[in-house]
């Protein structure tokens, strides 16, 4: 890989997930049904997401890493009856799940569920307006996190935007997460198998235009970061 304008890596300094996709597949299985018990913080930090996607009618969204469905319920009450969703995520368990969330809504007539992986998606070049994703990147090896993104920019319109969040660490000693690499290195699991992850480099060594970042503390205790960005200026 390149090196960024800093003269690093752009995988430097990050935790490296011992855990295979296989592994964190059935992890995830196994908590589909306390998932949102356990995520609650995240809530804040999404509807702040949500907003800077700004989904409406006529788009054409995908959401990559759905779990249970709560940010997709949102996005496919914004997009309408002349917009669509798309929903991509690698566990049964939690699409089964959103299904029938879905179901409950009334809203399964806007939503395509799909078991499949972010690396290699079944969809066509340049049809979506948006993609969202979040919490996702944060599981994903360092070295398969560029293959993702790369991913994403294939699947967006030349106008589209990409909207990701992730857990993150800040520059002050307390949010620069250390104590937690240091606990995720000796038992990932503890942690759903998530590490804190700086995307921004990532966009930019991409060729993603207009980056931006958002920096959080989601529930006032996990540090995180929104980036977002088009697929061309």
């Amino acid at each position: 890989m390149r090196l960024t304008s800093r003269g690093m890596s752009v995988t430097q300094g990050h935790v490296r997930v011992p855990l295979s996709g296989k592994r964190i597949q059935t992890l995830y299985d196994s908590m589909s049904s306390i998932y949102d018990l356990l995520t609650r913080y995240e809530r804040g930090s999404l509807k702040k997401a949500l907003e800077i996607a700004n989904p409406r009618e006529n788009l054409l969204i995908l959401e990559a890493g759905f779990g249970t469905g709560r940010t997709l319920v949102e996005l496919a009450k914004k997009v309408g009856d002349t917009g669509e969703v798309y929903a991509l995520d690698v566990s049964r368990t939690m699409t089964n799940r959103t299904h029938r969330i879905l179901h409950r809504c009334n809203l399964s007539h806007r939503v395509n569920l799909v078991i499949g992986d972010a690396r290699h998606t079944p969809f066509c070049d340049t049809v979506f307006d948006l993609v969202f994703s979040s919490y996702m990147l944060d599981l994903i090896d360092s070295d398969t996190i560029p293959r993702v993104l790369s991913e994403f920019k294939r699947l967006l319109k030349s106008t589209g935007s990409l909207v990701l969040v992730g857990l993150s660490k800040g520059s002050k000693w307390y949010d620069n997460m250390k104590l937690y690499e240091w606990a995720y290195r000796r038992s990932s699991l503890l942690f759903g198998a998530c590490r804190p992850v700086l995307l921004v480099p990532y966009l930019q060594e991409l060729g993603f235009k207009n980056v931006n970042r958002k920096y959080m503390r989601a529930g006032h205790l996990m540090p995180t970061e929104i980036a977002w960005a088009n697929k061309d200026e």
